[in-house]
């Protein structure tokens, strides 16, 4: 008999530094018709308000291969634009991280010197080991995780061109 174990890894933290307003960066995180550009290329819808919904819809690449309509779901915590949005974030990947259920993301904006922003993305995945090890990049197949989506982000705002699928 073998049983599978995985480490407890409950918050994970991502900064990157984006030579752009906290405006275009919320915007990109915030509206589909930028959201959809980078990283996996996922349209995301938010009703900004508290208690609003968050939904991520696979790309046409994905529907091919088998994945669900709606990829992410969530809710809407806290909303405080440009600079903060708290909000719960559902993977619908597979049956077994589905299980893990919702977990909190938060979203942080700050404002530097020489027009330049850090970003900051923590990801609270108490009970979730299969999603943290999805999003840290670290599972093989699921390409580069929180780090690649925010590398691909930074790269939309400052070249208007992504890295690249």
């Amino acid at each position: 008999m073998t049983t599978a174990t995985h480490t407890a890894v409950t918050t994970q933290v991502f900064r990157v530094f984006i030579k752009a307003t906290p405006e275009a960066i919320w915007q990109a995180i915030t509206s589909p018709e930028w959201n959809g550009r980078y990283g996996y290329g996922v349209p995301s819808e938010y009703e900004l308000r508290p208690g609003g919904a968050f939904r991520a819809r696979s790309s046409g690449e994905m529907a091919e291969h088998g994945a669900p309509e709606v990829l992410l779901r969530g809710e809407v915590i806290e909303v405080d634009p440009p600079r903060r949005l708290v909000q719960t974030w559902h993977p619908l990947f597979s049956p077994e991280i589905e299980a893990e259920g919702p977990k909190r993301l938060t979203w942080e904006i700050d404002e530097g010197p020489a027009g330049i922003c850090r970003l900051t993305v923590t990801h609270e995945l108490d009970g979730a080991p299969l999603t943290a090890e999805q999003v840290s990049g670290a599972h093989p197949e699921a390409g580069g995780g929180w780090s690649w989506i925010l590398s691909d982000l930074k790269t939309l705002l400052e070249t208007g061109a992504t890295m690249g699928r």
